[in-house]
C-alpha cells in the first residue's frame, strides 16, 4: 500500500488496519502503468576488505583463510613446471587499474564477449585510501579459472575465480532492465507493484552466479482493468534490534569507521577470539552463517575499558590516530612529538584505572596445589578455561578445567612421567590436547595424547632411492604411500584419482 487519502500510510494499531482491510474489499482498478528503463553498474574491484567480504558471504572463508590463499597466489603457483603470481597484491585498499591492464583487459572482453559488452574503468577511492597498490585482480586476464584449474587447490580455485569475474565484471557494460509500476485504487486507497525484467545482461554475463538477480514478472494488464475479490491482509511487523556482526559485516564496519589498515583486518577477527572476548557460532543449526557473540570476559573488558579509558578506546580516537600515523609516513608529523602527545595524556589515565579500577576475585576450584599447598584457583587463557595456583608466578601449577577432565576417555589409563615419576596430566595447548608432567616447572616432560602410527610396510620399492615404500598418516589424518628412506628421500607416490 503506498498512499491512504492521498498522504503515506501510518497505521498505529491494530484497529486502523482492520478499517483498511475493511476498506479494500472493493473492486480494484488499475489507474496506471508505467514502464522505464533502469541501468545496475557492476562493482568495482576488490580492495582487501571488499574481497575479504565477498569471500566470507559468497565462498564461506574466514578473513584469516582468505589471505593465506590470497598470499599464495601473490606468491606464486606452479603452472606446469612455471612458476606465476596469479594476483596482484593482496593488502591494498584502492580500486584502481594500470593502464596498461584495462587495455588488455577490453580488448579480452571484444573478442570474448562482443564490442556491446564492452565498459570501461570506474575509480572511487575513499579520501584517506593510501594508493600504493592496484586493486586486486589477476595479473594476467588471460589466465581464466577454468585454463589453470587443474593447477589449483579447490580453495584456490574458487578465490581466484571470484577475484577474476569481479575484475572482468568490472570493466564490462552495465546491466539493464525492463522496469513495470501498476497502481491500483480502491475507496481512496492506492496500492502499487512494480516487476523488472532484464533487457541486457551487460557484466552479469560473467558475474551473474555471484549476484542474486532474477525477474520478476507481472501479468499483461490494461490501463483502467478492473480486479474483482482481491484478498488484502494485514501483517504486523515489529522493530527489531540490529543484527549481529557476521565477519564481512564486521569488516565493512571496520572499513567505514577507519579503523585498521587492510594488513591488519584478519588479524583484529582473530584476536577477538584468540583472547576470548567474542566467539564466531551459527544462527542455527542448519545455518551456514556465523555471528560474533561476545563472551562474559569480551561484555566485562569492554564494559571496563569502556569506564575508564573512553577517551583513547573509542572508534573517533582510534580513526583519528590511523590519520596521524599516515601523516608521520608521509613526513608531515614527527613521531617522537607525536608519541610524547600520546604518553602524556595516556600515563594519567593508565595510573588513574590502575588505582580506581576494583581487583577482579580469581574463583577458587575448592582444591589445593599438589605442588605447594596454594588454592587452585580458574583462570583464561589463550586456549580457554584453565586451573591454576593461586601462587602463580612463584609456583606455575596447572591443569585442565574439570569440564574437560570431565569429558576426557574413561578409559584413558593413568600415565607416569618417564624423567621425575610423577603423575602425567592432559593440557590443552595450540595444536590440541596434550600429556604433560604435573611436576612443571621443575619437570618439562611433555608427549603426545596419541602415539603416532606406525608405518605400513606396501611390499613396494621406491623408484628413486631403493628402499621399501610404507603407508603413512598425514597431519591432516589422510593415508599416503611415500619412502620410508624419509626425510633422506622424500619420495610420495602419487595415487591415481578416482573417476566419477
Amino acid at each position: 500500500m503506498s498512499k491512504v487519502d492521498g498522504k503515506k500510510p501510518k497505521l498505529k494499531n491494530e484497529q486502523q488496519a482492520s478499517e483498511i482491510v475493511e476498506r479494500s474489499k472493493g473492486d480494484f482498478i488499475a489507474t496506471s502503468i508505467t514502464k522505464r528503463s533502469k541501468k545496475k553498474q557492476p562493482k568495482l574491484p576488490f580492495t582487501t576488505s571488499t574481497m575479504q567480504q565477498e569471500a566470507s558471504t559468497k565462498l564461506g572463508f574466514g578473513a584469516r583463510k582468505t589471505m593465506s590463499i590470497a598470499q599464495k597466489m601473490y606468491e606464486g603457483i606452479d603452472l606446469g613446471g612455471q612458476m606465476q603470481g596469479l594476483i596482484t597484491y593482496m593488502r591494498s585498499d584502492s580500486t584502481r587499474l594500470s593502464d596498461l591492464f584495462v587495455k588488455d583487459t577490453l580488448a579480452y572482453i571484444q573478442d570474448e564477449y562482443g564490442k556491446e559488452y564492452v565498459g570501461k574503468a570506474h575509480t572511487k577511492n575513499k579520501a584517506n585510501t593510501q594508493d600504493a597498490h592496484e586493486a586486486i585482480r589477476p595479473t594476467d586476464i588471460k589466465n581464466t579459472p577454468e585454463s589453470i584449474k587443474q593447477y589449483l587447490t579447490n580453495d584456490q580455485y574458487r578465490l581466484y575465480s571470484l577475484i577474476y569475474a569481479r575484475t572482468l565484471a568490472s570493466l564490462m557494460k552495465e546491466a539493464s532492465f525492463n522496469v513495470t509500476t501498476i497502481t491500483f485504487e480502491v475507496d481512496g486507497l492506492q496500492y502499487s507493484a512494480s516487476g523488472q525484467t532484464m533487457a541486457f545482461d551487460g557484466y552479469t554475463k560473467v558475474y551473474k552466479k555471484y549476484e542474486k538477480q532474477t525477474d520478476e514478472l507481472l501479468p499483461e494488464i490494461e490501463e483502467n482493468e478492473v480486479f474483482h475479490d482481491v484478498v488484502v491482509e494485514p501483517k504486523q511487523h515489529f522493530t527489531e534490534p540490529p543484527a549481529r556482526y557476521t565477519e564481512a559485516r564486521l569488516i565493512k564496519e571496520l572499513e567505514e569507521k577507519s579503523i585498521g589498515r587492510p594488513s591488519t583486518y584478519a588479524t583484529i577477527i582473530d584476536t577477538l577470539q584468540k583472547r576470548g572476548y567474542a566467539t564466531l557460532e551459527k544462527t542455527s543449526e542448519t545455518s551456514k552463517t556465523k555471528v560474533f557473540v561476545p563472551t562474559k570476559q569480551g561484555m566485562l573488558t569492554d564494559e571496563k575499558l569502556g569506564q575508564y579509558f573512553s577517551d583513547v578506546i573509542n572508534v573517533e580516537y582510534t580513526a583519528d590516530m590511523e590519520k596521524t600515523l599516515d601523516e608521520i609516513a608521509e613526513g608531515k608529523q614527527d613521531s617522537i612529538a607525536y608519541m610524547h602527545q600520546f604518553y602524556d595524556k595516556f600515563a594519567p589515565i593508565v595510573e588513574d584505572a590502575y588505582s580506581k579500577m576494583p581487583k577482579m576475585e580469581l574463583e577458587k576450584v575448592g582444591r589445593t596445589c599438589p605442588s605447594c599447598g596454594g588454592d587452585l584457583v580458574y583462570r583464561n587463557g589463550r586456549y580457554g578455561k584453565f586451573i591454576s595456583c593461586i601462587n602463580f608466578p612463584s609456583c606455575r601449577y596447572t591443569e585442565n578445567d574439570e569440564a574437560e577432565q570431565e569429558n576426557a576417555d574413561p578409559n584413558q589409563e593413568e600415565k607416569i612421567c618417564p624423567n621425575c615419576g610423577s603423575k602425567m596430566i592432559i593440557k590443552k595447548g595450540r595444536y590440541g590436547p596434550f600429556w604433560a608432567c604435573s611436576n612443571y616447572p621443575e619437570c618439562k616432560t611433555i608427549q603426545p595424547l596419541k602415539e603416532k602410527a606406525k608405518p605400513e610396510p606396501t611390499g613396494e620399492m621406491c623408484p628413486e632411492c631403493g628402499h621399501e615404500l610404507v603407508k603413512r598418516k598425514s597431519r591432516y589424518g589422510t593415508t599416503f604411500i611415500g619412502c620410508s628412506n624419509y626425510p633422506k628421500c622424500r619420495y610420495i607416490k602419487k595415487e591415481p584419482k578416482e573417476k566419477k
